[in-house]
């Protein structure tokens, strides 16, 4: 791939009446474009110099066999494929005879992804005025003018106030869905429209029913839209203006769909009538047939002699208009208050779930001070080292139980958030910051209100320092127990692509942070080679911050804070929990924003 990018220059915002009645178009060409894959095992070429174009106006289908090499083609035009030690791309992609990049793609087009990945508590018309509040230019009425305009062109008004719902939560049809996801990347009025398979998973009328719309959209609005489909019908086929067909990594057919018969009728491959002419072409470009690839050789030679001319002529004739700025990226603060504005919603229209977590710390509360009842009374108890022990080990399990209640949670839902979030960041919607700040901040208010709930039911009853102050404090360190326990849970949460794996792995990245926690063996006895554990150990702070403060005033006559030899101080303490809580903060912003991961 060339490297040479040209950023795309911005338009006057005074458009004549001349211009409004012409809607220019982008025509996306490419030249000579070849990927290729190297391992250990194997080396093979998977595009072999391709060129081609996609014209305004025209809604164009690829097909191709499995491994053929379709959704390749559409992720290097989408900017969503890139040179690396396994694969080599090279090739010249533009439009209207622009080079573009990754970041000058979203300014003039959109990627439509083959999984529909919205938030699943907003409605249809809250997730499109979401898109248009951060993408979209102009005054609040002119977005709100587009998301209504939008809403009829994709045929969404009559479910615009439903939830998208999904696993959780039930919402609209899987077409709706399907339609809203398109919806969601025609709010900022791309000129050039990808779409994966939009037809995957669907029956054949709703099928029909958003081919049907996307082609409409393309000849009104003069757009150029370009998807991959497998195998559609024959009314969806009838919809396409122009086909591409792929065959192990070359192109056999690029045109009109009118004439894709008449080309392969003419050399023996006949469309047999009122048969469907996409079951028919599949039939004779699948790979595991040896008779087709005995063919292969006859249809390669009749595209380069026949159509090959006619493309290259295509090509040199694209439009050259240049490309207008239609969205941009809002400031961050208006970021961070929608996000923040969604992020709030999806908690409230989760009740169940945020019930559950009051609940557990409430009835975790109860039985913990249950459990510990009974403890001796400090007072006829003043040198039992038990007692003390047994204190000590109350302190440190309501410690551990409020970092584990925030951790795990967020452990779990963060990979299933992540998605969307890739989705929504690569599109340009908002900047990782904003999108890590506004989570923690609404993540913030349960990690606030519980430990709150769950050591003021347990602490009296377990019998610590009765002292207001201390119990305020207490309520303190443990609050910023849960405040690290949150940003761990999305640290660790970013690290894996999956929340079965995060669950699974993360037990074990956590319990060394438990053993160097002060309470189950002395500081002064870890060995040097793994003592450094313990200063990563939110545990350890927590432990000797309310050790510290719990033992003040009390009848014991042991010294409780010397014989554990923990030396850093309360308020010390507290200013490392608040330093690892941003800390592991910005290692989630750092992973992120380095080792994203595109959803191909």
């Amino acid at each position: 791939m060339t490297n040479n990018t040209v950023s795309l220059p911005q338009t006057d915002n005074q458009v004549t009446l001349e211009e409004k009645k012409i809607k220019r178009g982008v025509d996306i060409t490419w030249k000579n474009v070849t990927y290729t894959a190297h391992t250990k095992k194997y080396h093979r070429e998977i595009l072999k110099g391709l060129s081609g174009i996609c014209k305004q106006g025209e809604m164009t289908a690829i097909m191709g066999s499995s491994g053929a090499g379709k959704t390749t083609l559409l992720n290097i035009l989408c900017c969503r494929a890139e040179n690396t030690n396994e694969v080599k791309l090279s090739g010249e992609i533009t439009a209207n005879g622009q080079s573009f990049d990754a970041r000058s793609f979203s300014n003039f087009a959109a990627y439509v992804m083959q999984e529909d990945l919205i938030m699943e508590t907003m409605t249809v018309l809250e997730a499109l005025q979401f898109a248009a509040n951060l993408k979209m230019k102009g005054s609040n009425e002119e977005k709100q003018a587009k998301v209504k305009e939008v809403l009829k062109i994709m045929r969404l008004e009559k479910c615009q106030h439903t939830l998208i719902g999904g696993q959780k939560i039930k919402g609209v049809t899987k077409g709706e869905k399907k339609r809203t996801s398109i919806a969601f990347e025609l709010v900022s009025d791309p000129d050039v429209i990808f779409l994966d398979e939009p037809t995957s998973g669907l029956d054949s009328f709703t099928a029909y029913n958003v081919v049907d719309v996307l082609q409409q959209y393309a000849k009104e609005q003069n757009k150029t839209i370009i998807c991959t489909i497998h195998q559609p019908s024959s009314e969806i086929f009838q919809k396409f203006d122009r086909l591409i067909l792929l065959v192990d990594g070359k192109f056999i057919y690029q045109g009109p769909r009118s004439k894709v018969i008449k080309h392969f009728g003419s050399f023996g491959f006949q469309c047999p009538q009122l048969s469907n002419p996409a079951d028919y072409f599949m039939s004779i470009m699948h790979a595991e047939s040896e008779e087709n690839r005995n063919n292969y050789k006859t249809y390669f030679e009749h595209f380069d002699t026949d159509l090959r001319p006619q493309i290259d002529q295509e090509i040199a004739q694209h439009g050259t208009e240049i490309i207008a700025h239609k969205s941009s990226q809002a400031p961050f603060m208006t970021e961070l208050k929608i996000l923040i504005d969604r992020n709030l919603k999806n908690m409230k229209r989760n009740p169940m779930e945020l019930k559950a977590k009051i609940m557990q710390s409430l009835i975790l509360g109860i039985f913990v001070g249950i459990v510990y009842l009974n403890l001796p009374d400090p007072a006829n108890h003043v040198d039992d080292q038990r007692a003390v022990m047994d204190y000590n080990g109350a302190i440190f399990f309501l410690i551990i139980n409020t970092n584990m209640n925030t951790l795990f949670p967020i452990v779990l839902s963060f990979p299933l958030e992540k998605a969307v979030f890739l989705k929504e960041e690569n599109a340009k919607l908002y900047s990782i910051g904003a999108y890590l700040l506004a989570k923690s901040i609404v993540e913030s208010i349960l990690s606030f209100i519980c430990p709150v709930i769950f050591i003021a039911i347990s602490y009296y009853m377990i019998g610590l320092n009765a002292n207001f102050g201390r119990f305020c404090f207490f309520i303190l360190v443990n609050i910023l127990s849960s405040f690290v326990g949150q940003s761990q849970g999305m640290f660790f949460g970013s690290l894996f692509k999956d929340a079965h794996t995060a669950i699974g792995v993360t037990p074990m990245m956590v319990l060394p942070f438990m053993l160097f926690g002060g309470f189950y063996k002395n500081v002064d006895d870890m060995p040097d080679w793994n003592a450094w554990i313990q200063w990563l150990s939110p545990y350890r702070y927590a432990f000797e911050a309310s050790v510290r403060s719990n033992y003040v005033g009390t009848p014991f006559t042991i010294d409780v804070v010397g014989q554990t030899n923990l030396n850093l101080g309360k308020w010390m303490c507290m200013l490392l929990l608040l330093i690892l809580f941003l800390a592991y903060l910005i290692l989630t912003y750092l992973l992120l924003k380095f080792k994203k991961q595109r959803l191909q």
